[in-house]
């Protein structure tokens, strides 16, 4: 598959992965900035649920949609099934690129700053005119406000009031349902096995596995 091409069947929905982190983004200030202003942990916790729930069921739908119109042109076109088994994962990792990128930095920034000795996280103090802390510190305000959805539970799990608090490996972990739910809801709507019809929800896409096509007529 050529690079234009490649792009023509992912694009679309790269960008509505970020257009729908930015928008999630917006909900998770909202919603776990009035948790967190709470006193206890468990309204904090329901609004996290809810949140990440949320935006799951968002990537679902979407993912799902994509695989369902990819099976169509697999089916229109006689394809070899390329899309319906490499473009999934290409749509979330490069619809997590930039994220991915900001929790490669913060965790460099981290681990320098603790190495150095210009952050000791065992005893709460921070030398804050470093220029690693001030970066790592400025890249955590982004990495939190781009993934308000999950710091909730971030609050909860780590609760040091100071810069850096959160490992990065934590961010990373945020990407295994992304991934998770995306992958395996765009194989489904490949597959036309739709968990929202049977509850009871009407897919965009009609059925795709009765529909006869024939070729025939374009062969000589």
């Amino acid at each position: 598959m050529q690079m234009k091409e490649f792009w023509a069947v992912i694009g679309y929905s790269v960008v509505k992965l970020y257009i729908n982190q930015i928008a999630m983004s917006v909900f998770g200030l909202m919603v776990i900035g009035y948790a967190g202003g709470q006193e206890g942990i468990l309204l904090l916790f329901l609004a996290s649920v809810l949140s990440i729930g949320l935006y799951l069921f968002i990537i679902y739908s979407m993912m799902w949609d994509a695989g369902a119109k990819a099976a169509a042109k697999t089916l229109r076109a006689e394809d070899a099934g390329v899309r319906k088994i490499e473009t999934p994962f290409y749509i979330i990792l490069f619809g997590s690129t930039v994220n991915i990128i900001l929790y490669v930095i913060y965790g460099f920034a981290r681990f320098y700053s603790s190495a150095n000795n210009l952050i000791d996280f065992s005893t709460n103090t921070v030398d804050e005119n470093a220029a690693a802390v001030a970066a790592g510190g400025l890249l955590e305000i982004i990495i939190k406000m781009t993934n308000s959805i999950y710091m909730g539970f971030e609050a909860i799990f780590y609760t040091e009031n100071m810069i850096m608090r959160t490992p990065a490996y934590y961010f990373f972990l945020t990407l295994i349902p992304l991934f998770a739910v995306g992958i395996g809801a765009y194989y489904l709507g490949a597959s036309e096995i739709s968990i929202m019809r049977k509850l009871g929800f009407k897919p965009k896409h009609k059925n795709i596995s009765n529909t006869h096509i024939d070729y025939s007529k374009n062969k000589k």
